[in-house]
């Protein structure tokens, strides 16, 4: 498989693997923690959509029992019940579009003419919405389960009808805590106060119907909302949606959760309504407050003070006014600026998606990179969301995305840890005893410079062997002759990896060594000349050395090649070795033997002597067709590098003999043997010119004809 298209499978699988493991997480495991936190950046959100200096909201109005009008007008639970009977009258009188009354009323058995008075006003502005309270019955049984309304307690005129699968959806209360009926039976309408904080404490959403006695009671805005819309039924769309209909006609849609919660787009921070203290309107004309200012207008009576235990926990303030809460049910409505969750399936198809995007950017990149780009599409994420939030009111999660995008870096790290150091372990196993410490190191640290499945390469083969081993063998006993060789090896191997060579395999006495893999270091051809040029001049004196010791000496010949071979893990799937194959390599293991044709120690094939270039001196040697090949190639003899050189004797004798070798090919055999022969008044014993000489008189008496194109045909391996 492509090595691209196998890091894309694996990092989206990755990915896919962290967004399951978070998603598992956060909604089976912790979800409450881990709502916590996303909650936690909802609140951050609303907080950015709250404009500075926004203008005060004055088509909702708070008549606030604040302290002002708590020092002025005595302890507000001290009040007689004829300043709120004077505050209903005045509202209605200056025409208020709705009431609605935030407070606990009960009855005032010390004033019941007073009470009277307020039932009175109440009934004749016919614009007033009272309060309900509900609550869950004590364990202990003092507070019990209340299985039907209250007597007293119109129940007909303030409840709504839904099917019994519908009724489940909405929170269940237990006892109705509300006890002054003749005033709720006298309002134009009642709605619960009760506020169910998420698990952190803070009120961020509104649960539209409370559920008591499969009897559906609105909630105080919401109440006020129906009334003002006109709404005679309502239905659930989807799963997702409560419809509102009037006269048959569907009139809104209501975003709500699982249990029946709106979402509550808070219009801004505390007293983003128009506050009117009660005291003032208590005391219009004296504090000159026009009735025109409440005309048309919603008014809802609350407190902010702190004493009478209506403050609440919101996403931007710790003590807000459970009144203003009310205030922003009511504009969320009017406004119907509804916030939208997404779907658990929408938010887990994004959190899959990102994950899998994430796995993989992050399994093609580096570390480095990668925790980069992890931060950068974190980031972007988060702006994305958070702008999503600001333009559609849409609430995308944060903490479980981003939880996937750390997540899905951690596979990814930890995919890639193991895959490397399985790559390190193979890497070492397979060159630790074929190369250098500093290649198997430089191999560890850049993997990709090498394939291990196999690639074409243009490379230098070494074949060595030792000469008459068979009969050193038979001479020497085992043990004498293991340690013979181990040493011989141990030398020759050293040398080998002196010059970056590959250790391929020991076969007996044989090497073979490859120089330009599994990396380059430099011209591997040169390194394969010197590398053999050290290795003849060690056994010059190793030969001295085990002639001292009574030991055989070697003899050893190297043939050398380059060309293009393939490189890389041969065998079967439980057993290979990283080799090299091809016709480059076949030549160069049939120019060992060769040497014998020309008693030389080491020949090298064309490709090895142009690669090598000017760097190696050499001499031609012949036109050379090796067993089972069938064109010809040109052979060298390796002398020296350019660096050492050769002595003024061997210059001689290479000159005369090419002089020779030159009139050998153009067949005139005379000069030739003249040639040959003053390179062997110089050495005696050089092994061209002497076999040379010997095929000269061979053809001087039987000419090989006029087709003959000079090459020489090996009959054996």
């Amino acid at each position: 498989m492509n090595k691209i298209v196998k890091k894309i499978i694996s990092g989206a699988l990755l990915g896919a693997v962290a967004a399951l493991a978070v998603w598992f997480l956060t909604k089976y495991v912790a979800p409450e923690l881990f709502y916590t936190y996303e909650a936690k950046t909802y609140d951050w959100r609303i907080q950015k959509k709250f404009v500075e200096d926004m203008p005060t909201i004055d088509d909702i109005i708070i008549v606030d029992i604040d302290e002002r009008s708590n020092h002025l007008l005595g302890k507000f639970s001290q009040w007689p019940r004829s300043y709120h009977a004077q505050l209903v009258k005045y509202l209605h009188d200056a025409g208020a579009l709705a009431v609605g009354l935030d407070i606990l009323y009960d009855r005032d058995t010390w004033r019941p003419e007073q009470d009277k008075q307020f039932i009175k006003n109440v009934a004749e502005a016919q614009n007033v919405y009272t309060a309900l309270y509900f609550a869950q019955a004590d364990s202990d049984n003092w507070r019990p389960v209340m299985t039907e309304e209250p007597k007293g307690f119109d129940v007909n005129r303030f409840y709504y009808k839904m099917p019994p699968k519908d009724l489940q959806r909405f929170r269940k209360e237990e006892r109705l805590e509300s006890s002054f009926f003749p005033l709720i039976n006298a309002s134009a309408g009642a709605g619960h106060v009760n506020f169910h904080a998420d698990v952190d404490g803070v009120v961020r959403s509104i649960h539209l119907f409370t559920n008591f006695n499969n009897h559906l009671y609105p909630s105080l805005g919401f109440k006020i909302f129906m009334d003002l819309l006109g709404t005679d039924s309502l239905a659930f769309e989807d799963d997702t949606h409560l419809g509102l209909y009037t006269g048959g006609e569907l009139a809104t849609v209501i975003p709500v959760d699982e249990h029946g919660n709106m979402l509550i787009d808070y219009a801004g921070p505390f007293k983003s309504f128009r506050y009117i203290s009660f005291y003032d309107v208590l005391h219009a004309k004296e504090r000159g407050l026009p009735k025109e200012i409440f005309e048309n207008k919603i008014v809802f009576l609350g407190t902010s003070l702190a004493g009478l235990f209506d403050l609440r926990n919101v996403p931007f303030m710790q003590a807000f006014p459970g009144v203003e809460i009310h205030a922003n049910i009511l504009y969320t409505l009017m406004r119907q600026s509804f916030i939208q969750r997404l779907s658990s399936m929408d938010s887990f198809l994004i959190v899959l998606g990102l994950g899998m995007l994430a796995g993989i950017i992050l399994g093609l990149l580096g570390p480095f990179l990668s925790t980069l780009i992890a931060l950068f599409l974190g980031l972007a994420y988060i702006v994305a969301a958070g702008l999503m939030f600001m333009n559609n009111n849409v609430w995308i999660d944060i903490i479980t995305p981003l939880l996937t995008l750390f997540f899905t870096l951690l596979f990814v790290f930890i995919y890639r840890y193991i895959t490397e150091e399985k790559s390190k372990r193979f890497i070492r196993s397979t060159f630790s005893h074929f190369v250098t410490k500093s290649v198997v190191d430089e191999l560890l640290a850049n993997p990709d410079k090498i394939k291990l499945g196999g690639e074409k390469k243009i490379c230098t083969v070494l074949f060595s062997d030792v000469a008459g081993f068979t009969t050193i063998s038979e001479r020497l006993a085992p043990e004498a002759l293991v340690q013979l060789l181990n040493e011989y090896l141990t030398e020759m191997t050293n040398l080998v990896f002196k010059y970056d060579g590959m250790l391929d395999k020991y076969e007996g006495d044989a090497i073979m060594a490859v120089f330009g893999a599994p990396i380059d270091h430099g011209n591997h051809a040169y390194n394969a000349c010197a590398a053999a040029l050290d290795m003849q001049h060690q056994l010059v004196k190793m030969r001295e050395m085990w002639r001292k010791m009574g030991k055989p000496p070697l003899d050893v010949r190297i043939g050398m090649n380059t060309g293009p071979m393939v490189v890389g893990n041969m065998g079967s799937e439980s057993r290979f070795d990283y080799t090299v194959m091809g016709d480059a390599v076949n030549l160069g293991a049939r120019l060992e033997p060769a040497n014998k044709e020309y008693n030389t120690r080491i020949m090298i094939g064309e490709g090895t002597y142009q690669k090598a270039g000017d760097l190696i001196i050499a001499r031609q040697l012949d036109l050379l067709r090796v067993k089972g090949k069938t064109e010809p190639v040109k052979v060298y003899e390796l002398l020296s590098t350019v660096e050492k050189g050769l002595d003024d004797n061997m210059l001689r004798v290479l000159e005369m003999f090419n002089k020779g070798f030159e009139n050998y090919l153009q067949q005139n055999w005379d000069w030739a043997i003249k040639y040959l022969q003053q390179a062997l008044s110089i050495k005696s014993n050089d092994g061209p010119s002497i076999r040379y000489l010997e095929r000269c008189k061979q053809f001087k008496e039987n000419p090989p004809g006029d087709d003959w194109d000079g090459v020489f045909t090996m009959k054996t391996k």
